[in-house]
């Protein structure tokens, strides 16, 4: 695995630059983020033009002198900017021993963060100074409904990843309440659903702010969502960020990367010397979910690695040394029994499912019938995918459900009545 991008880029070239630094999953995250603001822009822009949305005035104040709160943020980013960078450099190996922890902590280099900072302080006030005008005056300009593309992005990303951390905790709350301000602060845990409800909250304001039919713009960020919820998912795979599946027990992975299928039956010999791995709210081996499923015939084709894997230099450091791990390397466990690679299957659901809403958008003619869509098509997948994936279950009416489980129940409901009510519900959602 790649657990930074350092380790992907010595895979490629061969080298043993030893930099930890970016992690994988923030560059994939925000890498998600940028393709769906993409893909936003251009649905709105389609829209425009089918007539569907249209320019709004917005009264900007041209021609203010430097304000102090501006100055502020712009000297708090530059500090920040300084603090960090010269501090990894002077802190190298405290760096490197936690990159994401290194960040989102107090150390770093002072007067670094001070020059920096007030190097963009300085910047940004000959900006403004430049622009002034002897009389400040409004002016009422036309906002064009793509041009809010950033605007809502920003959005969705707070609001996102606070939902996104709120939600894990409820799903872990032990977990939370061992550490409630590292557990809240932390660079993990993050649930979808979480961050798909925040981010529809966040986009909900602004849409508001603006005056702006929710219903459009859900169906234009539609396609967005999936597409950048596979390539988040490319983060959790190419880090091995502890979001994989149950054991499927078929399997053995030698030091040398050799596959190897095994009888049924050894499962629970070797899971008693390794299963402390895969006890997962269990305290016997026989509490552990796991499966044996050997790959089809009509699949042989495929690697083995899409059927079990052992996530090799995975982020969470998880499972048993690797043997001969090379010195470069900071991460060096891989999981001693493999499991299904989820990770994968969904970054494959979620392409497909974005191609087939990219490739149906103008059949769509109702307002709401894509994001309705979206909903369905997300809800099965996540549905699908949480049979054979370690989640934490609680008990609701005599079944044992994940939360995921709950919430794709409900996106496929709403979803399937949205679908058949939308011509119905159309004039009542265009004035949300």
């Amino acid at each position: 695995m790649f657990p930074t991008l350092n380790y992907l880029l010595n895979y490629v070239f061969g080298t043993t630059f030893s930099l930890e630094f970016p992690p994988s999953f923030g560059a994939m995250v925000a890498l998600a983020f940028l393709s769906a603001a993409w893909v936003l822009g251009q649905e709105l822009k389609r829209k425009e033009q089918l007539g569907l949305v249209k320019p709004f005035p917005v009264k900007q104040r041209i021609g203010e002198g430097p304000n102090t709160l501006d100055l502020a943020l712009q000297g708090l980013t530059g500090f920040f900017i300084g603090f960090k960078l010269l501090g990894f450099v002077t802190e190298a190996e405290l760096f490197k021993a936690d990159p994401q922890g290194y960040i989102l902590s107090f150390q770093g280099n002072w007067i670094a963060g001070l020059a920096v900072g007030a190097v963009f302080a300085w910047l940004r006030y000959r900006e403004v100074k430049r622009k002034q005008l002897p009389t400040p005056e409004d002016k009422i300009v036309q906002l064009r409904p793509y041009e809010m593309v950033g605007q809502i992005t920003m959005y969705a990303a707070i609001f996102g990843i606070l939902g996104a951390k709120v939600f894990h905790n409820l799903e872990y709350p032990a977990e939370f309440f061992r550490d409630p301000i590292g557990s809240f602060f932390s660079t993990s845990g993050l649930t979808f659903y979480g961050g798909l409800i925040g981010g529809f909250l966040g986009v909900w304001y602004i849409a508001r702010k603006r005056k702006f039919a929710l219903i459009h713009l859900a169906d234009a960020v539609a396609p967005g969502l999936i597409l950048a919820y596979a390539v988040g998912r490319m983060g959790c795979f190419l880090s091995g960020d502890g979001d994989w599946g149950i054991v499927n027990s078929a399997y053995r992975i030698d030091e040398n990367r050799k596959y190897s299928l095994v009888p049924a039956e050894q499962f629970k010999t070797d899971l008693a010397a390794t299963g402390y791995y895969y006890y997962f709210d269990s305290e016997t081996p026989e509490g552990v979910d796991h499966a044996y499923f050997p790959k089809p015939g009509a699949l042989s084709f495929l690697p083995d690695w899409m059927f079990a894997f052992d996530f090799p230099h995975n982020v969470n450091r998880q499972g048993i040394d690797i043997q001969n791990c090379p010195p470069h390397m900071t991460y060096c466990k891989r999981l001693p029994l493999p499991v299904f690679p989820t990770m994968m299957y969904e970054i494959l659901m979620g392409a497909v499912i974005f191609v087939g809403l990219w490739l149906f958008r103008n059949r769509l003619k109702v307002a709401g019938q894509m994001f309705f869509m979206y909903l369905i098509m997300n809800g099965l997948e996540r549905l699908l995918i949480e049979q054979i994936r370690v989640n934490a279950e609680f008990r609701l009416l005599g079944m044992n459900l994940t939360q995921a489980e709950l919430i794709a129940f409900t996106l496929i409901g709403l979803g399937t009545t949205g679908v058949f009510m939308a011509k119905k519900w159309e004039s009542k959602l265009l004035k949300w």
